[in-house]
């Protein structure tokens, strides 16, 4: 008897090769143009967003490129089932056992 698989999930190939694409362009422009982007990165004031921006839109576009690659090849997170604990009813009145004080002597 055959054992039924259900339909096979759909990968996202084109998601990952948008991703890549931009990725790509992203790391060559800011290779290729080092120069120019280090004048407007250094020049200070409201341009020192510039770096933040940069690294928020490299991250963007390379978090999921690197994303879509690994669910192309099948590689996924492993999912949790959240579990709750019993709620057990707790008594604070024992009493804590207090430090005995003590006397060191050095003869």
């Amino acid at each position: 008897m055959a054992a039924d698989y259900g339909k096979p999930e759909k990968r996202p190939v084109g998601k990952m090769v948008v991703y890549g694409m931009f990725s790509t362009i992203f790391y060559a422009l800011l290779l290729s143009h080092q120069g120019l982007i280090t004048a407007y990165f250094t020049r200070g004031a409201l341009y020192a967003a510039l770096p933040i921006a940069a690294a928020f839109a490299c991250s963007f576009v390379h978090g999921g490129f690197t994303n879509y690659f690994w669910s192309v090849l099948g590689i996924e997170a492993k999912k949790k089932s959240i579990r709750t604990r019993p709620e057990v009813e707790r008594t604070y009145d024992r009493e804590r056992p207090q430090p005995q004080p003590r006397v060191r002597a050095r003869l």
